[in-house]
């Protein structure tokens, strides 16, 4: 696995190990020891395979961890020992492990509340009959509760609220560049159709039907073709999604020089990376210090205009 780790790196790619309690509870039985321990000297090996850090928390297998008693109290010791390491800290709440809105959000609150690097390694933006990975704790389905929840508890979780109009023009642009560079590589046709439904379905239970073996044959043909991440930069200009393609040129040359490769690493709107190794602004130093959301009174703002939200000078009763 260390090994696999620098393969990664090596190529300018950002890695976590996956740490979750629940995979050791055979060996748990078998050695007499708790979940919580054998995951601790996961997170220790982690630590000296040099990984910057775990999607950490149960990821895999949390309906096991979850089943017993005290499981979310270990999941969250997962967390607190992770950080204690000084590992990158994606609390891994993205495995639903239960159909109850209230213990989806219990299991929440506690990283909501205490601290944590990433509340999510992977929040789940499709319904849950589309997430291939066996489900999400928070979906597409939580986006209104989830930018209140923010609001509520002054907290930054990644997410900020957006109009109805700014999505459809982004998923509408996505889409026709997506098809633009299907032509331009000859795969098989996206259609119109296609892009409109794109544009304003739910889910994939409201796209038109394509042929499966012909997207895989496509898939294989790219591979051998060796087509590369400068290729379809080349198309998306040719097409006139010059911004797209600036966007993806930026996402390349941040793999060349390897800096959101350290430890917490984030990517600005300005395309500059911040990590907690060398970044002048990373001032935590315990409780109630670092990154406060109501100092970052731009984002602070975009988080309290929930959609939902009612203007008093213009409410009538």
């Amino acid at each position: 696995k260390a090994f696999l780790a620098a393969g990664y790196a090596s190529r300018g790619i950002k890695l976590r190990f996956t740490s979750g309690s629940g995979s050791e509870v055979q060996m748990g039985y078998a050695d007499g020891r708790s979940m919580l321990y054998l995951e601790t000297k996961c997170i220790m090996i982690t630590k000296g395979a040099g990984v910057q850090g775990l999607q950490n928390g149960s990821i895999s297998c949390c309906g096991i961890a979850m089943s017993v008693p005290s499981g979310v109290r270990s999941v969250h010791a997962e967390n607190l020992i992770t950080a204690m390491c000084d590992l990158e800290n994606a609390s891994g709440c993205d495995q639903i492990f239960s159909p109850s809105d209230l213990r989806r959000a219990a299991r929440t609150f506690p990283l909501v509340i205490a601290g944590t690097d990433f509340i999510f390694s992977g929040y789940g933006g499709v319904p849950n009959y589309d997430n291939m990975f066996a489900g999400a704790n928070f979906d597409a389905e939580d986006f209104d509760d989830y930018l209140v929840i923010q609001r509520d508890l002054t907290v930054n979780g990644g997410l900020v609220p957006v109009t109805e109009e700014q999505t459809i023009a982004v998923r509408n642009r996505a889409a026709r560049a997506i098809q633009a560079v299907f032509k331009e590589f000859g795969f098989p046709e996206i259609t119109d159709e296609e892009v409109e439904a794109a544009t304003y379905s739910h889910g994939s239970k409201d796209m038109p039907p394509r042929s499966i073996r012909e997207d895989i044959n496509a898939a294989q043909d790219m591979m051998k073709k060796g087509i590369t991440g400068l290729d379809l930069i080349k198309a998306l200009i040719k097409h006139g999604f010059e911004d797209i393609a600036a966007n993806l040129f930026q996402m390349m040359k941040h793999k060349v020089t390897g800096d959101l490769l350290q430890t917490s690493a984030i990517v600005t709107a300005e395309n500059q990376v911040l990590s907690a190794i060398g970044d002048m602004l990373n001032d935590y130093r315990g409780p109630g210090t670092g990154y406060r959301l109501e100092e970052d009174t731009e984002t602070w703002e975009k988080i309290q205009r929930i959609p939902q939200e009612i203007d008093p000078e213009t409410y009538e009763s």
